[in-house]
Formats: C-alpha cells, structure tokens, sequence
C-alpha cells in the first residue's frame, strides 16, 4: 500500500475509534469494530479505504478469498481532496455487507467461470498424471510433499496430512501425493483468474451519497457504530456480525 494512502487509513481508523492492525496479520482484516448492541457484543470486520477520486480501489489479484471475506466486513471509505501536499478529508461512508453486495456480485460472476475451470481441471488430475510429475514411488517423503506444495501448507499441515508409515518414517500414499496434486493444480489456476484491483465504481458509491450512509464529523465514530447498530437489530443472524 503507498505510505500516503496508509496514513489516510489510520487517520480514519481514529477518527471512527477503529481497532487497527498495523500489520494487517489478522487475515488481510483492515480493523475491528466492537459494539453492543442491546446487550449483545458484537464484532465486525472492517475494510478501511481512502480515495482522492470517485471510485476506490481494492486489492491486487482479486479472487474468490476476496469475495468471501468482503461480505463479511463493514467498508469504511473516506473520500479526500486531491490536494497533493496534505489531502483533505471531504466526506465517508460506512457501508454494510448488504450495502456491498451488489458491487461485490458483480466482481464474483467476473471470476466464477475461471474459479470453476481451475476446480474442475484439479479434479481430473489421475495417479498417472502424479507419476509423471513426482515419479512413482509407493510413499512420498515430507521433502516431496514440499516440493509440490510448497509454502501453501504450514509444516504443522503437512505432518498432519501423513497418512502412511513405512519403516518407523511416516509419509504421503500415493493417494494422498494425489489430493496434494490438485491442490497445486487448483491453486496455479485460481493465480490466473484473479482481477488486478477492480474499483468499487462511482455508480455503485454515489447511490448512497444522500443518505444514512453518509458518516459526518464531529462525532465520526458514533455515526459508525449507529450503522453498525442499526444492521445488527435488522440482520441479527448475519454471518458478518461475530460475538
């Protein structure tokens, strides 16, 4: 992320009393949002954005993570002046998982056809075809697994998946090597039905641009949380809101 478009997202953070990440390490989670609503203590994930435009970009190589996780988070966007020395901020929005759902399904259907060519490839691999790349061999080593593999499982993953024994050594059936197989076959195939950075459009955001989605100072971060609060009450099972 470039250091002027971090620093806008931090000064949103505080403004609306966000609990940041600095290292985003929670899964590619922006912040939290703690709230009670009623009695009941409710966490959101939210995705912080900035934009000096009228669109907003997202991420690089978007797939189908993305979209899973994109409906499950509140989007937070502060839209700034493209005054390049200091950027001001204009006005924000906080926008639900409804809210996003139609940007986010149109964004799904331009990567579903390709995400169901890479599942469906990965299941047609055979053991010949494992042969043919690994050699053939009645056990697989841990070494060969992570050759295959490679960084996508941990190692706790990779000793977990053992399900041979030969000689006191534990390894990989050739059955298993073959699961390993696809997994590699479906990961490589999903890398090329990625979009690179589609932005939420200015259609989509200027349909809430008069409404109660608009979030206004001084008190920045109760207008959040009351969006938040009014989502709950309505959409109380919703798979977004965690305890």
């Amino acid at each position: 992320m470039p250091v002027q478009d971090d620093e806008r997202e931090r000064e949103l953070v505080r403004m609306f009393n966000l609990d940041w990440d600095p290292a985003h390490q929670r899964g590619g989670v922006d912040a939290m949002l703690d709230i009670d609503v009623d009695g009941r203590s409710c966490r959101f994930e939210v995705e912080v954005k900035s934009s000096t435009g009228e669109t907003v970009s997202t991420a690089r190589d978007v797939g189908m993570d993305h979209i899973q996780k994109w409906r499950r988070k509140l989007f937070v966007i502060g839209f700034y002046s493209r005054d390049a020395r200091r950027p001001e901020l204009q006005h924000c929005l906080c926008l639900t998982p409804l809210d996003m759902e139609p940007w986010i399904a149109v964004i799904e259907q331009k990567i579903l056809i390709d995400f169901k060519l890479a599942l469906i490839a990965s299941r047609r691999l055979e053991l010949s075809d494992l042969f043919e790349i690994c050699g053939e061999h009645a056990t697989y080593s841990l070494n060969d697994a992570k050759r295959l593999y490679r960084q996508q499982w941990t190692r706790d993953q990779y000793v977990q998946a053992q399900d041979t024994v030969v000689d006191g050594q534990r390894g990989f059936s050739q059955l298993k090597m073959l699961e390993i197989l696809r997994l590699r076959s479906k990961y490589i195939a999903e890398r090329g039905a990625t979009l690179n950075n589609p932005h939420i459009t200015r259609a989509h955001l200027t349909q809430f641009l008069d409404g109660n989605r608009v979030v206004k100072g001084p008190n920045w971060a109760a207008g959040v949380r009351l969006i938040a609060s009014e989502f709950v009450r309505l959409y109380p099972d919703h798979p977004a809101i965690g305890a």
